[in-house]
């Protein structure tokens, strides 16, 4: 594709017009699909990962200097590549954080809330919460997503390994464990002890 035709979609497109965005976005569509695919994980469809890299390109659109002399297609690659690492940098993280809520007696020994003196009353209660508030979460889970996130997170088996069980798509195992770890989580930060 030629740089000028680009830019010029560019300029169309930062005034606001809505063809110029499309073409643009139709022209770099195996650019999108590619990145979509390799980030598919971090996202319950396809689709959501191609809208992410959709998102990226029209920031970059408004954000470009079309008289800099910046070859467009990689300005477009590098935003599409950045928004996927930053998103990439959430999904590690945020399935850290679930992990770890999954294995109680590992969380409680890295807050400090073993060892030491087994008998005080304030480190049993803080342990006894934390343990009921997992406990409860689990609960709330059917017995098919407490399977698969005891298989991925406490036996440590790989998506495919799950998969494999299970008679599944890699994908399927993948979603499946996916939304029992999001349950979980917004149980974790949204249900009480009672």
């Amino acid at each position: 594709m030629n740089q000028t035709v680009v830019c010029q979609w560019i300029e169309r497109a930062q005034k606001g017009e809505e063809e110029a965005v499309l073409l643009i976005l139709q022209q770099f569509r195996p650019l999108i699909c590619k990145y979509a695919r390799r980030h598919r994980y971090c996202y319950d469809s396809l689709d959501e990962a191609v809208s992410v890299a959709q998102l990226a390109i029209l920031e970059c659109i408004h954000a470009f200097d079309v008289t800099c002399g910046d070859e467009a297609h990689k300005a477009f690659r590098r935003a599409v590549d950045r928004g996927f690492k930053r998103e990439s940098r959430r999904f590690k993280a945020y399935m850290e954080s679930v992990e770890t809520a999954l294995h109680i007696d590992e969380s409680a020994e890295a807050l400090g809330l073993t060892g030491g003196d087994e008998q005080d009353p304030h480190r049993q209660a803080v342990l006894s919460e934390v343990r009921e508030l997992v406990r409860k979460c689990l609960n709330s889970l059917t017995e098919e997503e407490q399977r698969f996130l005891r298989l991925r997170c406490q036996h440590d088996l790989t998506y495919e390994d799950v998969a494999r069980r299970y008679g599944l798509s890699l994908s399927q195992a993948h979603k499946l464990t996916k939304a029992a770890m999001v349950k979980f989580h917004e149980g974790i930060y949204g249900c009480d002890v009672e």
